[in-house]
């Protein structure tokens, strides 16, 4: 009900005014409505004898506490809250609720909502983070990544005052290691100038490169030259060879790259033959060279090996007779050449690190 305000007319006694029973209905009526509005009840309900509420009015300026009541949909500016939690109820008025509590701050502190929909993140909750960028996470030490079933990934391994770590990189396109720049994914050691990259089985476990099946593609290690224009690869047998032998390193003989070991440096493959049909240079990077004289004469050299270094030198098709030269002077005390002249003749000759050595002689003539 609107206010109804009396009328007193335009003077004293003038007779203009709200006669005496019209002016008492409009101030009961304004205060049966005053009564309804605090009491918060229907006009109706007023009655003679009605009393006031003992509760506090609450007045738009003033600074109150407000107890028991429900706000709907409020529009609140610079709330403060004095007490150190809020006490959510839910949907459902029951005795569980939902406490959202501070820590008694020993400075301001400022928690800035993003202007995005979505659900707050709790510490130790088991939940899924979508679209979440991690700037150097920390990760205790052996904590690791688990898979869908929360089972260890990869688990993270501390060392105090680390300087070196890996590095893990995608490709776009290509997928090439050996060529000079690289197209490939890639697991890199970084940091220090020098640093190595292990890669530790466990036990007696091994590193095994697998094959991703596939004609001619059995596992194989490629090693770059320094610039990684240029490979050799590390190849294992094909299946139909059902071959799973071991192939053990030879020992020593050098220092590192400076002066490798004789089998494992340049292009001295094991097996590996040359077949000379004129006069020339018997390749020090073969084991086997088989002589064919069938052309004319031959005049063959033999340089300076390297320590430990065997020779094999056949004559394999017979017309002319074969003459090589040795270098370093003599055969360890004998002349300085031998020769071929019938298919079958042989000498195997070993490097000592000054002189080539007989150690073998089928029919040859050294003189």
């Amino acid at each position: 009900m609107a206010y109804q305000k009396l009328g007193l007319g335009s003077s004293a006694n003038d007779g203009t005014g709200d006669d005496l029973r019209t002016g008492g209905d409009k101030i009961n009526e304004n205060f049966e409505d005053l009564f309804a509005k605090i009491n918060g009840v229907a006009n109706s309900a007023i009655n003679n004898g009605t009393a006031l509420t003992t509760d506090v009015v609450t007045l738009n300026t003033a600074t109150q506490t407000l107890t028991n009541k429900t706000l709907t949909s409020p529009t609140v500016s610079g709330l403060t809250l004095s007490d150190a939690s809020i006490v959510l109820e839910g949907a459902t008025a029951d005795a569980s609720e939902t406490t959202i509590t501070v820590t008694d701050p020993t400075a301001d502190r400022t928690i800035t909502i993003p202007d995005a929909t979505g659900t707050v993140s709790l510490l130790t909750a088991t939940e899924t983070l979508t679209n979440k960028t991690l700037t150097a996470p920390k990760i205790a030490n052996a904590g690791f990544i688990a898979d869908a079933n929360g089972n260890e990934q990869i688990i993270f391994q501390t060392t105090a005052s680390a300087v070196n770590e890996i590095q893990i990189r995608n490709a776009a396109t290509g997928g090439a290691a050996s060529s000079g720049t690289l197209t490939a994914p890639a697991i890199e050691a970084s940091g220090e100038t020098n640093v190595d990259l292990t890669l530790l089985p466990k036990g007696t476990g091994h590193v095994t490169i697998r094959s991703t099946t596939g004609t001619n593609n059995q596992g194989a290690i490629r090693l770059n030259c320094e610039v990684n224009t240029h490979g050799q690869t590390l190849m294992a047998q094909p299946h139909s060879a059902s071959d799973s032998g071991f192939f053990m390193l030879p020992k020593d003989g050098g220092s590192a790259r400076a002066t490798p070991n004789v089998l494992l440096s340049g292009a001295k493959t094991v097996g590996a033959v040359q077949t000379i049909t004129s006069s020339g240079a018997v390749s020090l990077n073969t084991l086997v060279t088989v002589l064919n004289s069938s052309s004319g004469v031959q005049s063959l050299t033999l340089a300076a090996g390297v320590a430990g270094q065997l020779k094999i030198i056949t004559m394999g098709t017979a017309g002319n007779a074969s003459t090589m030269t040795v270098a370093n002077g003599n055969l360890a005390g004998m002349s300085t050449s031998i020769v071929w002249d019938a298919v079958g003749e042989g000498v195997t000759l070993l490097y000592n690190g000054a002189k080539w050595v007989v150690v073998g002689n089928f029919g040859v003539t050294i003189s």
